[in-house]
């Protein structure tokens, strides 16, 4: 993907932008909301290169101005992607963007541009910044200098303060239907054969489905699969199980993948085999939804994404995930 490739689900929006800049309104501050996966960070990349970019085009960065060149060295001077911060030492990311961070990037966008255009400013996740640091971002939201883009990206735009909100031109990057979604994928894939199933199991968001084929939690679902049976039917050891995934895959991998297959065993034990997204993994899903209740198979459900939520938050996920394999049982 070059700098000028805006995902043809997107082109909606493009063309609203073209519009305002051409009308010199562009607005100063973004907010482009989503479902993971549909390519809100791409998109954001694209409009960044274009708006910094010396000679834009009607159809994105020219890639070949001196801005251009910047930018595909990654070191733009007029661009900052602000993020939560990864300790050196412990290797964890805070679960917030901090008040500290945001004060930086406030002054960045107070200096003149260094190329005499647009300063750019990117923030991602916006629904992570903590109360004081989205705070200090409003003045410069609603007094930004000249030529300031400021983009706020997310997949929960109900999460940023209704303060932010209102200050921003809010755009809705949507999922693209599934021909369209389908067009774009197959060309990208190894195997394209699984361009229906990774399109079901990641929402029809094309860049979650390319992600997933190479992901471990999508290669070992059938095993894992296995494994539930086993101990379901008190053929394995849950202690023993739950060892063997914890050396086979992260917890951040190994969740997601036990979330969706306890959602297609409930699927199965309500007559809706339709609607499996494991369609590939139906018998095995048929056994799990016939050998767990519904109230159990909700209640695991639940336990899986609590325990996302708390690995997100760097809590110690062995003792979750043994606690998992335990009331599987």
């Amino acid at each position: 993907m070059n700098i000028n490739a805006v995902l043809p689900w997107q082109q909606n929006i493009w063309q609203l932008l073209l519009q305002s800049r051409a009308r010199q309104a562009m607005p100063h501050a973004f907010i482009f909301s989503g479902l993971s996966g549909v390519g809100k960070l791409h998109f954001t990349q694209a409009v960044s290169a274009w708006l910094l970019c010396q000679q834009p085009t009607d159809s994105g960065a020219c890639g070949e101005c001196k801005s251009c060149q910047l930018w595909q060295a990654e070191s733009h001077p007029d661009y900052r992607f602000l993020q939560a911060t990864t300790d050196e030492k412990t290797g964890k990311t805070s679960r917030v963007i901090k008040v500290d961070q945001v004060r930086e990037l406030v002054g960045f966008l107070n200096k003149s541009a260094q190329l005499n255009g647009y300063r750019v400013a990117v923030i991602q996740p916006a629904d992570i910044l903590n109360h004081n640091a989205a705070n200090s971002l409003l003045k410069t939201l609603e007094e930004p200098g000249a030529q300031t883009a400021i983009i706020l990206l997310t997949d929960q735009p109900l999460a940023l303060l209704p303060t932010i909100r209102s200050r921003c031109q809010q755009f809705t990057v949507s999922v693209p239907s599934t021909q369209q979604a389908k067009e774009w994928l197959l060309p990208q894939l190894k195997n394209p054969a699984q361009a229906d199933l990774l399109l079901r199991l990641s929402e029809n968001a094309p860049l979650a489905a390319l992600a997933l084929q190479e992901s471990a939690g999508f290669q070992c679902r059938a095993e894992l699969a296995q494994s539930m049976v086993a101990v379901v039917e008190r053929k394995a050891s849950p202690l023993q199980i739950a060892q063997q995934w914890q050396k086979n895959l992260k917890p951040e991998e190994l969740l997601p993948s036990l979330q969706l297959l306890l959602a297609d065993a409930l699927l199965s034990a309500l007559g809706q085999d339709s609607a499996i997204k494991n369609s590939d993994l139906l018998p095995i899903i048929r056994v799990l939804g016939q050998r767990l209740s519904r109230t159990r198979l909700l209640e695991l459900h639940s336990d899986c994404v609590e325990s996302q939520r708390l690995v997100a938050a760097n809590i110690q996920a062995n003792l979750l995930l043994d606690n998992f394999w335990q009331r599987l049982q």
